[in-house]
């Protein structure tokens, strides 16, 4: 039987105005639903919401990235290439126009486009240092621009960039190329342009749709701005946009959530990322700017990425690991199926490639086992750029413990099951027991099945596989800077 308790708890978060407007489920609908979700939970699983763990975008994660790596050992990498070897290029605009305060990226507000305009210049130089060392080897087969706000460049500076990466590595056709985009910064004929350029796949900062919501995190962009955006976008030949949703975000309730997700689905992305807001505002202080008060509480968390998911999957999306959804006919829904997701710094995805170089303040490259960070600092970037050296300034050089957990981590992400084999042959006394340990409470409460070395996510606890990831990992128990897990 559902305990009372249990059923007031959710009808306290769902607003008389949930059965409003025009989506088709109603609140008791709703509620039912949520019951469900918590009953498959299982009440001791709530123990977990408050567990620190880290993305697992890289193995090990930045935080263990130190002095070992530098320029030299960086360019001994790089010329370590393969001839053929398949490339994704990382390029970072560290700018914007405006701060968002839950913002974690490398970035700064800039309004003098000659300063922008300086970093370019820079970047090209970076280009052909590092096509310089790897002589004219290795194969794109993808170029993402992050930021910051990549179309704070104007298209001429967009296109110089990629026509330098095209001198230095070489572009083909069958090279995909990703943009991230701020709709508030896009102006008429902006997506034209982009797609004239070569950009094929475009990914939008959402965020919410709410304008409490927003004006609690500095970003407010109406929903019609995006909207005309994505009609730019389809009008253009755009054949893979994305949009990025938070959830955790300061005055979220499950019905301006819902409605965000429901107005997502009405303009049908091809792609839909939730990433769980990380509050850290010691190690980011214009977060201070969010009031603790205002956000949700771990458990609300929960019932926000629980309400995505069962509202996106309904609209025919397919679940793409634990925070990502994809169109059956997406080329990452095809590569789940296909067993060929993966990732990477950019979430899940289906670039085939595990080079990656890292270009830009603050950006990180992946060659042959290392890790490479660029120097963060503008300035110093531009600086370590024009005295002619390569900017690196840390990283860290993947073990063999580190690259057999980096594989096991990944299968675990990306399939909810993992072979275990060979983990303790790699680990300590110690480490061996920890572990142990931390799998017999995970299985004990339902998480997780054991068959001899394989472990499988229970489907219904699929949000906490980095829970359990953190459980195998033998640096996360080390750090408690990460967010929250779910």
């Amino acid at each position: 039987m559902i305990e009372i308790k249990l059923l007031k708890y959710l009808r306290r978060r769902l607003t008389p105005k949930m059965g409003s407007g025009s989506c088709e489920i109603d609140p008791d609908q709703q509620v039912a639903r949520l019951i469900a979700h918590f009953c498959g939970m299982k009440k001791q699983w709530l123990k977990y919401l408050n567990q620190q763990a880290p993305r697992y975008t890289s193995y090990p994660s930045a935080l263990r990235f130190d002095d070992s790596v530098d320029a030299a050992l960086y360019a001994e990498k790089l010329r370590a290439v393969d001839l053929y070897e398949p490339l994704s290029i990382y390029v970072h605009i560290p700018f914007c126009r405006q701060l968002c305060w839950y913002c974690g990226c490398n970035m700064r507000v800039e309004n003098s486009y000659d300063r922008v305009r300086t970093y370019v210049d820079a970047l090209l130089d970076e280009i052909r240092l590092v096509g310089g060392a790897m002589g004219g080897k290795g194969r794109i087969a993808t170029v993402h621009f992050g930021g910051g706000t990549p179309n704070m460049l104007v298209a001429d500076d967009l296109a110089c960039i990629l026509d330098a990466i095209e001198r230095e590595f070489g572009l083909t056709d069958d090279a995909r190329l990703a943009i991230e985009l701020d709709p508030r910064l896009i102006r008429k004929g902006d997506v034209q342009l982009l797609a004239d350029i070569g950009f094929q796949r475009m990914s939008i900062g959402v965020q919410d749709f709410d304008v409490g919501v927003q004006w609690k995190i500095n970003r407010v962009q109406r929903f019609e701005m995006v909207a005309a955006c994505v009609r730019d976008m389809r009008c253009a030949g755009v054949d893979d946009i994305s949009f990025d949703l938070l959830y955790g975000l300061p005055k979220q309730t499950l019905h301006s959530f819902r409605e965000t997700i429901d107005k997502t689905i009405s303009l049908a992305p091809d792609r839909v990322a939730v990433f769980g807001y990380a509050h850290l505002p010691l190690v980011i202080p214009r977060q201070r700017m969010i009031c603790d008060d205002d956000l949700p509480d771990l458990e609300m968390r929960a019932d926000l990425a629980a309400l995505a998911d069962e509202r996106l999957v309904a609209a025919g999306y397919e679940q793409i690991g634990f925070d990502h959804y994809a169109k059956p006919d997406n080329a990452l829904s095809v590569a789940q199926r296909e067993d060929r997701l993966h990732r990477n710094f950019q979430g899940y995805t289906d670039d085939i490639a595990k080079t990656t170089i890292g270009l830009g303040a603050s950006a990180i490259g992946f060659v042959h086992g290392a890790y490479a960070q660029n120097e963060k600092d503008i300035g110093d970037y531009q600086r370590r750029i024009a005295a002619r050296s390569l900017p690196i300034v840390k990283g860290v050089i993947r073990t063999k413990r580190d690259e057999r957990c980096a594989e096991i981590i990944s299968h675990l992400l990306c399939k909810f099951e993992t072979d275990l084999a060979d983990i303790f042959e790699l680990t300590s006394g110690a480490e061996q027991t920890r572990i142990r340990q931390a799998l017999e409470q995970l299985e004990q409460d339902g998480v997780i099945r054991r068959r001899d070395d394989i472990v499988c996510i229970n489907e219904r606890a699929r949000s906490l596989c980095r829970v359990v990831a953190a459980s195998i990992d033998p640096y996360a128990h080390a750090t408690a800077t990460f967010a929250s897990a779910v």
